[in-house]
């Protein structure tokens, strides 16, 4: 087996065969926490801007166990961000059909 340039081969730990599933209810995150100002946040890519955004506002995230609420985006940067206090519970209320 060979690497993607095809100049060596793959060392055989990287020659693994197997499948990978895509979760439908799971999102790449970054999660930071900044104990100074008592807040934990996680940030969401957003490529397309706005129109993944939108997809997220309004939402919440539960990380670990722990609600994150949406606190806005970054343009420039195409971030998305959402936050919640270290010291307690998020708020949040559960929407009935």
């Amino acid at each position: 087996m060979r690497s993607i340039n095809n100049k060596r081969p793959l060392s055989p730990a990287l020659a693994k065969h197997g499948r990978a599933k895509i979760s439908n209810s799971e999102i790449a995150v970054i999660h930071t926490i900044r104990p100074e100002v008592r807040r934990e946040s996680l940030q969401i890519a957003v490529p397309n801007g706005w129109d993944d955004v939108r997809k997220l506002t309004g939402k919440v995230l539960v990380f670990e166990g722990r609600r994150f609420t949406f606190t806005g985006w970054n343009s420039d940067s195409l971030l998305c961000f959402f936050h919640r206090p270290i010291d307690r519970e998020t708020p949040t209320a559960t929407l009935s059909k």
